[in-house]
């Protein structure tokens, strides 16, 4: 897991990287490739973006979860106004 300072993501001074071929998500939007994890031999650093409900899952699970983890996990929580598409 890499946890940033919050503030802006590295456009303000912050030019921590994670290390070469990690995957890192975050909340930024400022995720382009390179800026945040650069490629190493054999491995393309990924940088995904998701919402803070994902991201804090993400970290108490050490992976992303499954919808139903998800849905679970918010439930009783009113994140938005607007719902997902229900899948059959």
């Amino acid at each position: 897991m890499y946890l940033e300072r919050p503030g802006c993501n590295l456009c303000m001074g912050n030019q921590e990287k994670a290390a070469k071929g990690d995957t890192v998500m975050a909340t930024s939007t400022r995720l382009f490739q390179g800026r945040v994890v650069e490629d190493r031999d054999g491995k393309k650093g990924e940088s995904l973006l998701a919402s803070t409900p994902v991201v804090v899952l993400s970290a108490i699970l050490g992976r992303i979860p499954n919808i139903e983890e998800y849905k679970a996990a918010v439930e009783g929580i009113n994140l938005t106004k607007f719902a997902p598409i229900p899948t059959k």
